[in-house]
């Protein structure tokens, strides 16, 4: 815990790009071993690029899945006159969050398709693992705790546009967005989303159910980052499940609505 909180408190300051940068370079081994990962290694740097060009100044954002707050601070950074939201199960976290950015609107819940309460498994060694279903992270610590569940229509003002949506909750995307299908459509929203072969399983669902939901439900275009950034093709069904398998393309995708 004590390397997320040092992790945590150095974002926003005059070292987080320094302490990026040799984070980067402590990857440099890893890189010459795996060179057939090289797309997954730029992930970083395209999040930050894509940010850059669809933020504006005054666009509401949620961040969902804040974990230490790195996304939240570029959100906070970009627009700083945006109304912004962030979204953290784990109750450390969400309190670090909260101190941090007062200025920001920090929920401690989890999201889904419905309310309720779920059991929630938190890995203190490996927090990013943590989610709403076991993910085998190999580590052996793991603590099952009770969070509150919201969906995300009843949390978001009516009116209260949003411009990005940023969701990263380890498999469980799907029932994030479907909780927020009302938002979806009245805001028409970027949407950023994790989404890996792993963490459909844990849920169970199936890549054509994610897919389906945002390109033929909603109306949207599914991109790889460095796609879209490069004004690139979106992606049809099976290139989207090819980005999924090894050696990964993707572990991030870019919806955006159709014009």
């Amino acid at each position: 815990m004590l390397k997320e909180y040092i992790a945590h408190q150095l974002i926003g300051t005059p070292f987080e790009s320094p302490a990026r940068r040799l984070r980067e370079l402590t990857k440099i081994v890893n890189k010459l071993k795996h060179p057939e990962l090289k797309e997954i290694y730029a992930e970083s740097s395209r999040i930050d690029l894509l940010m850059e060009r669809i933020i504006q100044d005054s666009m509401n954002c949620i961040d969902i899945g804040c974990h230490l707050g790195s996304v939240v601070q570029q959100m906070k950074r970009l627009s700083p006159r945006g109304r912004h939201i962030a979204i953290e199960p784990v109750p450390y976290k969400a309190n670090w969050l909260k101190r941090k950015f007062p200025d920001v609107e920090v929920m401690q819940l989890a999201l889904s398709d419905k309310e309720g309460e779920a059991e929630f498994f938190l890995q203190p060694d490996r927090s990013g693992f943590s989610g709403l279903r076991f993910h085998d992270s190999g580590t052996e610590k793991v603590e099952r705790i009770v969070v509150k569940c919201e969906r995300l229509d009843d949390l978001v003002p009516l009116d209260r546009p949003i411009g990005l949506i940023k969701v990263d909750v380890e498999g469980g995307e799907l029932p994030v967005l479907q909780g927020g299908e009302e938002l979806l459509k009245r805001s028409r929203p970027a949407i950023l989303f994790e989404c890996s072969k792993t963490g459909l399983q844990a849920f169970q669902i199936d890549p054509k159910d994610i897919y389906d939901f945002l390109v033929d439900r909603h109306g949207y275009a599914v991109f790889l980052l460095k796609d879209w950034l490069l004004d690139g093709e979106r992606l049809i069904y099976e290139k989207f499940v090819q980005a999924m398998q090894y050696p990964f393309q993707a572990f991030n995708f870019l919806a955006m609505p159709k014009t």
